[in-house]
């Protein structure tokens, strides 16, 4: 055989780059820039400028000739890719509009939706949520008949958490019944036969959860070279944004993608992986230098966002960890004043505080949306929200219910997703026991009879909504005008085009039942009007629905109250929602020993270090000023009050810290005269 050898063109040194690299980043920004490595892990502390750093790599490969649609780049939230495309445009130009990716789950949405056929879904597959995922788990178990009457069978919320650590943390079922459910070892075998049943359900029925999009793209993969080949040949670059926070399956999957051209730059702090309890595994990015010997790692470690005294803090935090990587953040910012902690009586006490300081904060122009109080469990602030209700301050508490997870919405998305998929099961069960009278065990029955209908229909499409039902075949009189209602509705919802005019047909269909189940039915109505803006923005149904799914939105009319105010309000957030935000002051309460460290952590090594991991994510959100509060006594409802212990993550930092001593003013000022509150001598 004949050979012919390839000269390497060796890299032309006379581009004329438009961006001035060398003037908008700091050295160690550009090493990473400019950095010829073909793997290359970033090490991004907390406020040191990745995103920038993200989007000048971006436009310096585009520059150096790299086809930007042959650039990956995957992030946890659509947003934040999207927010990165728009700056790397300001700053180069329109070609980096066709940087491909997102979040991994929409990037591999989207190869399923060209070849998910291969593995024996068809190409409209739907996919359902966590809470959908639940009833279905639920569903499939009532099939199955499993007696646990002798003994308590898991709860299908602990049986989606076990089915999904499973998959993402890729551990044997019996690992995961010790670690998190000892007590239902019994059931070892029922479990995992229920685990196989739902699988093969979701197959069947063409059904994806969040976690398939993931294994069936590796399963594709694998099964599948070619398609394997063609997907990473168009992936001449891949960016992971947030590497720390992917699981297993992830971490898989970025070498997949960049199997063909072996180009794979990784960015993220281990010292912010705080996701644990969703498969992420911190150890990815720990062994990324090592699994490659050639890759080239870089520390970013110059922090913009905080003051010196606050990043002392945050490194004494980092400092108390064995496992990461050594690394000490630095600012040249100006010097404020250092950290307070404050110690109250009671869980009264702290909030009575907290509120007051806001008020204070915001007489001395730090308007409220400067101020966030964060806090390790949502139950934390329970008490907090109280005393900030009773000063009339405004305030949005993040982790609420996003806008897909409310009923209403859900209802109308069933009715959508049978248009796109008609053998959407968990669907149809939601879409027929909104007629009245039919519960779970007759919507099964009426959706195997529907089924039943469509076989005997010689030469009717599986999409023919005109045959789902029929005045001339037997059903229940009970149901029978909810059904032809519920026909007619899908049957005029099928023909539109384009195909959100639909959504007013469902609507219509849908709002006298809303009426029925809800007295606020019609903050409801806005809802679903809402849906309609966002729908005409769509070309298909199936890219509407995955986009709300895999991208939902926080949130709606019945949870959101309008606000005429043009100041925006005070923020209440658990530190896991807090990630990548920033504020001027900051203010961390319950800084307890079984909050933070969390009790379920304390006699775990890892999960110990995690914990750690969350306070330095907390400290380091702080721009100007951060607070740790904590009460000396609390209350537990069988045990009544008791004395607290303090985090012991603070102790090896108290030296950094300045003590508060709170002073009671006999002469309490009435607040709504705008008085100074008392505050501090």
């Amino acid at each position: 055989m004949k050979q012919f050898h390839l000269r390497k063109t060796p890299p032309s040194s006379s581009i004329d780059y438009k961006i001035e690299y060398e003037s908008a980043l700091n050295e160690q920004q550009l090493s990473a820039v400019i950095s010829p490595a073909k793997r290359l892990l970033l090490l991004a502390g907390a406020g040191t400028g990745k995103t920038k750093t993200l989007i000048y790599k971006v436009s310096r490969l585009i520059e150096s000739g790299v086809p930007p649609e042959q650039i990956a780049l995957l992030t946890f939230t659509r947003r934040a890719a999207k927010e990165m495309m728009e700056r790397a445009t300001q700053l180069l130009d329109e070609r980096c509009q066709y940087v491909q990716g997102g979040t991994f789950h929409s990037f591999c949405t989207q190869i399923l939706r060209k070849y998910s056929n291969h593995i024996g879904y068809n190409n409209e597959f739907s996919i359902i949520d966590s809470a959908d995922s639940v009833d279905l788990i639920q569903h499939v178990r009532s099939t199955l008949n499993i007696d646990h009457r002798s003994q308590r069978f898991p709860a299908k919320r602990s049986l989606a958490k076990l089915f999904t650590l499973h998959k993402n943390k890729q551990l044997d079922m019996r690992v995961l019944l010790q670690e998190y459910y000892p007590q239902f070892l019994v059931h070892e075998k029922e479990v995992i036969r229920l685990f196989k049943t739902y699988e093969s359900y979701k197959t069947k029925h063409h059904i994806m959860d969040f976690d398939d999009l993931l294994f069936n793209t590796e399963k594709l993969f694998i099964e599948h070279p070619g398609i394997l080949e063609r997907v990473s040949s168009t992936c001449q670059y891949v960016l992971v944004d947030e590497f720390q926070d992917t699981n297993k399956i992830q971490a898989s999957l970025c070498e997949y993608f960049s199997s063909y051209h072996q180009n794979l730059i990784v960015v993220g702090d281990d010292a912010q992986s705080i996701y644990a309890f969703r498969g992420s595994d911190y150890e990815n990015i720990l062994r990324f230098p090592e699994e490659q010997p050639n890759t080239e790692l870089i520390k970013l470690e110059e922090n913009y966002r905080s003051s010196p005294e606050i990043l002392e803090v945050a490194n004494a935090v980092l400092e108390q960890s064995a496992i990461l990587f050594k690394k000490k953040l630095f600012t040249n910012r100006e010097s404020s004043d250092l950290p307070a902690l404050i110690k109250t009586i009671d869980d009264k006490e702290e909030a009575e505080f907290i509120s007051q300081l806001v008020l204070h904060l915001r007489e001395h122009q730090i308007s409220l949306g400067e101020v966030a109080i964060l806090f390790r469990n949502a139950r934390d602030s329970f008490t907090l929200e109280l005393a900030l209700q009773s000063k009339d301050i405004p305030f949005k508490k993040f982790g609420g219910q996003k806008f897909t997870e409310a009923a209403h919405i859900k209802d109308v998305l069933a009715h959508i997703r049978i248009l796109s998929n008609p053998d959407d099961t968990v669907a149809w069960q939601r879409v027929l026991m909104l007629i009245e009278g039919v519960g779970p065990k007759t919507a099964e029955d009426l959706f195997l009879w529907i089924q039943e209908v469509q076989r005997k229909k010689e030469g009717a499409s599986s999409k023919d909504s005109t045959h789902w039902f029929s005045d001339s075949e037997w059903m229940n009189k009970n149901y029978f005008n909810g059904l032809n209602k519920l026909g007619l509705c899908l049957m005029n919802a099928s023909k539109c085009t384009p195909w959100h005019d639909s959504i007013p047909l469902i609507v219509d269909y849908y709002l006298p039942i809303c009426k029925d189940l809800y007295d606020d039915a019609s903050k409801r109505e806005e809802d679903l009007a809402s849906l309609l803006q966002i729908a005409k923005t769509y070309q298909d149904i199936p890219s509407f629905l995955t986009d709300l799914v895999l991208e939902p939105i926080t949130d709606t009319v019945t949870d959101t109250l309008a606000s005429n105010e043009e100041e925006a309000p005070l923020t209440l957030s658990t530190i896991h929602s807090a990630k990548g935000l920033e504020w001027k002051h900051v203010l961390i309460m319950q800084c307890l020993d079984g909050s933070i460290p969390s009790t379920f952590s304390i006699d775990n090594e890892e999960s110990l270090d995690e914990e750690l991991r969350l306070l330095y994510v907390a400290t380091t959100r702080a721009k100007e000023m951060l607070y740790f509060t904590y009460p000396r006594t609390s209350f537990r409802p069988r045990e009544g009050d008791y004395l607290t212990k303090a985090s012991r993550f603070l102790d090896p930092i108290t030296d950094k810290l300045e003590p508060w001593e709170l002073i009671h003013d006999t002469n309490e000022p009435n607040l709504n005269e705008g008085k100074k509150p008392p505050l501090l001598e």
